[in-house]
């Protein structure tokens, strides 16, 4: 499908020949045109316009003519225009409900830490069976030469269901058969965990999609009435050929002949061809629906359902200033780039990787003294960046600066900002502190474990080297205790 701009004044597009009737149209228009000169020139040099006729009656007749022929053109035009209106929105239809049913199996889908395993199965074979659901309908109603689509790989599958699936007279049914299946199957292990009456929406709104893909099969499999195009197109023909006669035997200008003639058969050849091919709406030319599009489309949104983050509620600090609801605009395609928001970035950045810390703290207690010594160090230049510079310094004159220049409310919100961000200063300053902390003890407890083992090996030696070791410790006691010696 073309999409294009009108522009300022609106006319610029309409000289483009991508995806155009235009050049279909010229065709027979020309024809006519190229006729109407050469009938005129015949009755002009043969002295034949008396017989030639181009009267008043059969002026009224053509008019008569072309008020039926111009009346079913514009009727079939609606009717086309209709049926491609129809078809994408009964295709979007049917997107949404297969979408929402599967987000709704994601939402269903057990928490608990033993079903883990068997959600995340759940989830990889419901999102490629809801891709494949929705390329199975998409190829049902297509009508191209090569119905190829995109779908998330289906190559783990049955490959005995696969060939099954192939040689089936419904595929789509097929697949909304595995899908029911599946549910019902992990309805009874506890992988999904609803009650059954918002279970029953997920049925429903598959149901509701099946019923919206035969809705838009009518329009494949229904055409125009035959005879209601073979008279639309035997009229046009007739009037391709009248058409000239009449203008050669009442136009006196030869060139106003051609002209009158090729802009009126230009125009119903147009709106003929646009006709054609607006009635079948899932083929592959220019102005059809972009199924294409649409699939990978939905492969995208259902690949995306399946991160961590849209599984989980976005995380809400609530305080009392939340209840005054302020309204804010918000451009999403936006990004902010400001030094205040690039250093909250980098400082949650931070305190993302501090986070997981604790977990990190136990392997290392297995780790030798030199290396936990080397941590600690590495923790403690990490606490030494937030000290402030003069660059820190030449920052907050900026942002001061940059203050005076907003709006009261565009001030208090930059105030909340700056509040947000030095209480994450603060989280992830608490949090380095006590890994310090747990780091220190970590080091005196690898230091006290050295000295144990120490002992013990001394203790384990001859009795003969460890009288020799006392003597010996016994004389430096004596040294340190008497400076003069």
């Amino acid at each position: 499908m073309i999409t294009y701009e009108p522009g300022q004044y609106g006319v610029g597009f309409a000289f483009s020949l991508a995806g155009s009737v235009f050049p279909r149209a010229l065709v027979p228009s020309l024809t006519v045109g190229v006729l109407a000169v050469i009938m005129h020139y015949t009755i002009r040099i043969g002295d034949t316009l008396e017989n030639a006729g181009g009267g008043d009656a059969e002026a009224s007749v053509l008019g008569g003519f072309n008020f039926i022929l111009g009346f079913l053109i514009v009727f079939r035009s609606q009717q086309a225009y209709t049926r491609w209106l129809e078809g994408g929105t009964l295709l979007q239809q049917l997107r949404g409900e297969w979408f929402n049913s599967f987000s709704c199996l994601m939402a269903f889908c057990s928490q608990s830490p033993e079903k883990r395993e068997e959600v995340r199965h759940f989830q990889q074979r419901a999102v490629r069976l809801f891709s494949l659901l929705y390329g199975c309908a998409l190829q049902q109603v297509a009508t191209m030469n090569r119905k190829n689509f995109e779908l998330i790989s289906i190559n783990c599958l049955d490959k005995e269901s696969l060939r099954f699936l192939q040689t089936s007279h419904d595929r789509c049914e097929i697949v909304l058969q595995w899908i029911q299946r599946l549910i019902v199957d992990s309805d009874e292990k506890q992988t999904i965990k609803v009650a059954p009456p918002i279970l029953s929406r997920v049925f429903n709104e598959l149901g509701n999609g099946i019923v919206n893909l035969n809705n838009a099969r009518k329009i494949r499999d229904f055409p125009i009435p035959f005879h209601l195009a073979q008279m639309i197109t035997v009229m046009l023909l007739t009037h391709s050929f009248v058409t000239p006669v009449i203008c050669a035997a009442t136009i006196e200008t030869m060139a106003w002949a051609g002209i009158i003639s090729f802009t009126v058969s230009f125009s119903y050849w147009c709106v003929h061809f646009i006709t054609i091919e607006l009635e079948m709406p899932f083929g592959d030319d220019s102005n059809d629906l972009p199924l294409h599009v649409m699939q990978r489309d939905m492969n995208q949104s259902l690949a995306q359902l399946l991160d961590k983050r849209a599984q989980e509620v976005p995380q809400f600090d609530f305080d009392e200033n939340n209840l005054e609801l302020e309204l804010q605009i918000v451009d999403f395609d936006a990004i902010d780039t400001s030094p205040s928001t690039r250093m909250a970035s980098k400082r949650l950045s931070r305190y993302q990787e501090t986070t997981d810390i604790r977990a990190v703290l136990k392997p290392m207690q297995e780790v030798p003294a030199e290396d936990v010594k080397e941590s600690k160090d590495m923790a403690d230049a990490r606490m030494a960046e937030g000290t402030p510079s003069a660059a820190a310094d030449d920052k907050v004159l900026l942002a001061a600066s940059a203050r005076r220049s907003m709006t009261p409310r565009q001030q208090k919100n930059a105030m909340q900002d700056e509040a947000t961000n030095e209480a994450d200063l603060g989280r992830l300053e608490a949090y380095l502190a006590e890994a310090v902390k747990q780091l220190e003890c970590i080091a005196a407890q690898r230091v006290e474990e050295a000295k144990v083992l120490s002992d013990t090996q001394w203790l384990a030696r001859p009795s003969a080297f460890r009288e020799e070791r006392l003597t010996s410790s016994s004389l430096n006691r004596t040294s340190s205790c008497h400076p003069v010696c």
